[in-house]
């Protein structure tokens, strides 16, 4: 009872960090979409058009760390609020590049936008604190469902602010992620304090010794959360970003649209039950699940190359990236207690961005030079790595566990 209480009490921050999401995600898909297009009409070399995206990879994984190293020695409020005053400073600075034809301001507000896209990555985290653990992979799965919300409105805004600025190409849309980035500071704003961890009842109120991430690092259970939400976002990225251009080799590349819209509710309509699941099942069968997955999306994708086989694919694509990341980061939440968080969930949201940024590079250049069968065969190899560290381990679990009941 005390934790459905705990649960009701702090339902409200879920639902504000659920709100925060989707800004972020349309923050990100509007950076993603257009800084490229703008890098095109603005750089002096069309080899270089595609830096400034590159560049906002690089900075939001060079400040994980950091952000959340912020956040352990003053609050999760102050880490969003500081992120997101980056995230405005960067989108302004790229309306401004835009507006007056500078390449050099376009890389200059990418880097800028790092900041906002690492501090954004612990919503998720502050949404599991906000409960009691016993709730925290519902939390964790709820928050996700803002990359949903954001999938829906996103396309509309664009189109609106893009004729509200029809004189300079993109500006609207740099413009409109301004807006929406400061929109952050409201759900922020109203967020419950996170500093205290909820107890459960028979946990005593006791001082924790910190323990050297070296130490932590070496368990079991952070190896299987960061290669589930590393290689689930990498392979996610990987075969996500070569689709477009595969479509338009194959040329039905009038269908992408459709076939990415599919693959991003695939990615967050399951945060719907994702979470429940966990609770219900445990976290290695939602992770094997997610592998099946994953495993039907590459199969499909070398089956044939029709828009049915891109949208299968895609779609298995995005519940295998939902099962793994939500199981991932629930996993993490369980390795470290709340005095260690700063460090592990830095470490953790680094090595999950640097992963994500080399597959999403990659693509494109696999693609061009080897093939769509090639970008999944190389999927398949991340996934039996994936799967077989995932698997080792709940075997272990479950003769540990055997053992424990003797």
């Amino acid at each position: 009872m005390k934790g459905n209480g705990c649960m009701l009490a702090n339902y409200r921050n879920v639902m504000l960090l659920m709100a925060a999401q989707a800004c972020f995600l349309a923050t990100s898909m509007t950076i993603v979409t257009f800084a490229g297009l703008a890098g095109i009409a603005t750089s002096p070399d069309p080899k270089f058009a595609t830096l400034p995206v590159t560049l906002s990879i690089v900075s939001t994984a060079l400040t994980t760390a950091p952000m959340s190293m912020i956040m352990q020695r003053t609050s999760r409020r102050f880490g969003f609020r500081l992120g997101a005053a980056f995230g405005v400073i960067a989108a302004l600075v790229l309306s401004y590049a835009v507006y007056s034809g500078s390449f050099i301001l376009l890389c200059a507000g990418a880097l800028l936008i790092g900041p906002f896209q690492s501090s954004a990555q612990y919503y998720r985290f502050a949404a599991a604190e906000s409960v009691h653990p016993a709730f925290s992979p519902r939390a964790i799965s709820l928050v996700l469902i803002g990359g949903l919300i954001a999938s829906f409105f996103i396309p509309p805004l664009w189109r609106y602010f893009g004729a509200l600025f029809a004189d300079v190409d993109y500006l609207g849309a740099f413009i409109f992620a301004a807006i929406i980035v400061a929109c952050v500071f409201v759900p922020v704003g109203f967020l419950r304090p996170l500093n205290q961890s909820f107890q459960t009842d028979d946990q005593p109120d006791e001082p924790t010794t910190v323990r050297p991430l070296s130490a932590i690092v070496r368990q079991s259970g952070f190896v299987v959360a960061v290669v589930n939400a590393a290689l689930g976002y990498a392979m996610m990225s990987f075969v996500m970003t070569a689709t477009p251009l595969a479509m338009e080799i194959c040329e039905i590349g009038s269908a992408s649209a459709d076939v990415i819209q599919k693959h991003v509710i695939a990615m967050f309509l399951p945060s719907l039950f994702s979470g429940y699941l966990i609770q219900r099942f445990g976290v290695f069968p939602i992770l094997m699940a997610g592998h099946a997955a994953f495993a039907v999306a590459f199969m499909t994708a070398l089956s044939g190359i029709e828009v049915m086989h891109f949208s299968v694919a895609l779609i298995a694509l995005g519940l295998g990236w939902n099962f793994c990341f939500v199981g991932g980061t629930t996993l993490l939440t369980r390795v470290h207690t709340l005095e260690e968080k700063g460090r592990v969930q830095g470490l953790n949201e680094f090595l999950v961005f640097s992963t994500t940024g080399v597959a999403s590079f990659a693509a494109g250049l696999i693609l061009n030079l080897y093939g769509w069968q090639t970008v999944n065969r190389l999927a398949f190899i991340m996934l039996v790595i994936a799967a077989g560290v995932t698997l080792v381990w709940g075997l272990m679990q479950q003769i540990r566990g055997a053992e424990a009941s003797q």
